[in-house]
């Protein structure tokens, strides 16, 4: 019975189907940290990358030692690769990186109009 009810409590209807929310959980614990969704905001604003010490001082009272962490967490779950071009270490969006930005979007743009 407790195996019915986790299933239960893991599951989202949406248009006929059911959809699992568990396969999520590391993502949105990435995304829900500091500073990550301000790194996807800034890297998805460019198209040629950026570097560090740019991404940093595009996020206000950041350190540099959280937007450090927060992208080897970006790194590690897909959403950012490190690179080197020109002599220079620079970090952009993946294509699961954009994807997830443009399908935050729609959020950000609600909560701009209902601020809590």
């Amino acid at each position: 019975m407790a195996h019915n009810v986790r299933l239960e409590s893991c599951m989202i209807l949406h248009e006929g189907r059911q959809i699992c929310i568990d396969p999520s959980i590391p993502l949105l614990s990435v995304l829900g940290k500091k500073y990550t969704m301000l790194i996807l905001g800034v890297l998805g604003n460019v198209d040629n990358g950026s570097s560090f010490n740019e991404i940093r001082r595009a996020i206000p009272g950041s350190s540099a030692t959280m937007i450090s962490k927060r992208l080897a967490d970006l790194i590690d779950m897909g959403l950012v690769e490190r690179y080197e071009a020109y002599g220079r270490i620079l970090y952009s969006l993946t294509d699961l990186g954009i994807t997830v930005r443009m399908d935050l979007i729609p959020i950000f743009s609600y909560m701009e109009g209902h601020p809590r």
